[in-house]
């Protein structure tokens, strides 16, 4: 039980911030990202349960402890960036793998 929380603790001390070119990628693809999020938002075959995570994460930014980590100069943005990235990254895993394809499909194709 120790050890995997020592591993766990070694894989997040070892994870490297985004470097040049995977942020130029990423500033590329972020109007797709913020396509693929409103579709997956809108579709009706998304359960309720993953469209609660935005929420869910925008309430946790505005409570007493992330405003008043907000304070803090650097802690203040790395707690939104966070919780941010974090939940949508768990709302895309709730949602169904087969309308992700979809989307990401549609969205290639210029649709």
């Amino acid at each position: 039980m120790l050890l995997a929380g020592k591993t766990m603790f070694s894989k997040i001390l070892r994870m490297q911030f985004l470097g040049p070119m995977q942020l130029s990628r990423l500033v590329m693809f972020l109007p797709q990202f913020v396509r693929l999020f409103y579709r997956l938002w809108t579709d009706d075959r998304v359960p309720m349960l993953a469209k609660a995570v935005p929420w869910m994460g925008a309430l946790l930014m505005l409570t007493p402890p992330a405003l008043e980590l907000d304070m803090i100069p650097i802690v203040g943005e790395l707690d939104w960036l966070v919780i941010g990235y974090l939940t949508l990254k768990v709302f895309i895993w709730l949602c169904p793998p087969d309308v992700v394809r979809e989307h990401v499909v549609q969205i290639g194709r210029g649709e």
